[in-house]
């Protein structure tokens, strides 16, 4: 395993490789989380690939910028990675926020990637692919007090990282969301402020940059333009309907897409609890979609 700074888009990103001889899988994580989300999940994908890990901008041990949260300019980031790296093509597997700028690659780069799995990014918040039920005007309302709210809300901070670690272990423990995996995540992810209290996740600039973006993005237009092979990672008892014909619509915008629906999935933390099936489907999904020819 080999620890990497990589330049990129005038960031730097904190970058885990692990040797393989098969061809690069890159795992993207979820927001506010970091490259230690997926250390349960290594084993399963070591022996055939060569994964590499990333904290995206502004999470874990990558550079914080303060604003260009965009899935774009994350994308951007990613492209430039694999170019530093020597990455000519790769498998991406993205979770929520990764899933989303792992999209953004496979439309804005085609040539890079192999293939895609997006586990998230399964609908837009408005418009024909979306989940919002009401009006435009109700919806930019929304948006706009959510916004407000995370202006409003403060920045919770901690003397030490086991009094951060401890809270929240408090908090997940609730939602049966706990476990050493997490924990490691957690403790990982616990960086200094400028007073020397300790936080964790995004900065609350980044945070809002980056939900500014979202509430506006339209995954349909990256769908309709990706031709890679993608999988779509689906909780089987979901019932929302709405969701469903959302992520069917997209499904068919794509030119190889198809949705792998994972009984008792539990977005994005299954990752880190029980990842055991998710692995298996995606493991079928590069099987059978190889692109045999080594590219790194």
């Amino acid at each position: 395993m080999q620890e990497l700074r990589v330049k990129t888009n005038h960031i730097e990103l904190q970058v885990r490789s692990y040797p393989g001889d098969g061809n690069p899988l890159i795992f993207l994580h979820f927001s506010n989380a970091n490259l230690m989300m997926w250390q349960r999940i290594i084993p399963f994908f070591q022996e055939k690939y060569r994964v590499i890990l990333v904290d995206t901008r502004g999470h874990g041990r990558s550079d914080r910028p303060d604003a260009s949260h965009h899935i774009d300019e994350m994308a951007k980031d990613i492209a430039g990675m694999m170019d530093r790296m020597g990455v000519k093509k790769a498998h991406i597997v993205g979770s929520s926020l990764g899933a989303e700028v792992g999209l953004s690659v496979a439309a804005n780069y085609p040539e890079k990637i192999i293939s895609l799995v997006c586990d998230g990014a399964l609908s837009s918040e408005f418009g024909p692919y979306g989940t919002w039920e009401g009006s435009e005007l109700e919806f930019k309302k929304d948006v706009a007090e959510t916004l407000q709210k995370m202006r409003d809300k403060p920045v919770t901070y901690y003397p030490s990282v086991e009094e951060l670690v401890e809270a929240r272990r408090e908090i997940l423990t609730k939602y049966g969301l706990w476990n050493e995996h997490v924990e490691a995540m957690e403790r990982y992810g616990a960086y200094k402020a400028g007073d020397g209290n300790f936080t964790h996740g995004m900065g609350k600039n980044a945070n809002q940059s980056y939900m500014q973006g979202y509430f506006h993005c339209r995954l349909e237009d990256y769908y309709n333009k990706i031709s890679c092979p993608i999988l779509m990672i689906a909780e089987k008892e979901n019932e929302n309907e709405v969701e469903k014909a959302a992520m069917r619509g997209l499904r068919d915008l794509a030119k190889q897409a198809q949705i792998a629906e994972i009984r008792g999935w539990m977005h994005p933390y299954g990752w880190l609890l029980d990842p055991d099936e998710i692995c298996r489907v995606i493991l079928d999904f590069l099987g059978n979609n190889p692109d045999s020819k080594l590219n790194s």
